[in-house]
């Protein structure tokens, strides 16, 4: 009894093996292709939630050109317009004239200003952790840096459309991607 279930498993085990591999290379090859570009472009809905509080804001993401970005806020309408731009090397946050409270990062370091930042980061090098098929669509586990991970979903026409970014363990961003030229 035992032999006869041993064939089929290890057939079973082949074939999601091989979806597995058939996932992670449509995520490779996805990344490949945002790798070679710098126009990206990516309007969001983005929530950040802590113990304290949960606050929400529409973000305008946009590449320069020359490895930089822009995020700009577009709601809430009091904030409407302010600015985060981030330099080449990844290190500069500046904020033109005004100052955006958005609570305790719970000792993380993310916020909702550098989520859409690092979501493209994770999505060109971030490390591939997993790939798998959820509701007919990709979805993918990536590692962009220590104590963090992103889960990404992807629509049919493989372009993201949800995000989660944990760190160490806890959800503290969760991102709607809307219009995007990638």
């Amino acid at each position: 009894m035992k032999k006869a279930m041993l064939a089929p498993l290890l057939i079973l085990c082949l074939l999601l093996g091989g979806c597995a591999n058939k996932n992670e290379a449509l995520f490779r090859s996805f990344s490949s292709e945002l790798r070679g570009r710098n126009d990206l472009t990516a309007t969001a809905e983005v929530r950040a939630e802590d113990d304290e509080k949960s606050c929400r804001f529409t973000l305008r993401y946009t590449e320069d050109g020359e490895g930089g970005c822009t995020v700009e806020v577009l709601d809430p309408a009091l904030i409407r317009g302010v600015k985060a731009r981030m330099s080449a090397d990844g290190t500069k946050l500046v904020y033109e004239d005004v100052a955006v409270d958005t609570g305790s990062d719970g000792g993380s370091g993310l916020s909702p200003m550098g989520a859409l930042p690092l979501l493209m980061r994770a999505l060109r090098d971030g490390a591939l952790d997993s790939a798998w098929k959820e509701s007919g669509n990709l979805a993918v586990s990536l590692r962009p840096e220590d104590g963090v991970e992103l889960t990404v979903l992807f629509d049919a026409g493989m372009k993201p459309d949800y995000a989660e970014i944990t760190h160490e363990g806890k959800a503290v961003l969760f991102i709607e991607i809307g219009e995007s030229n990638f």
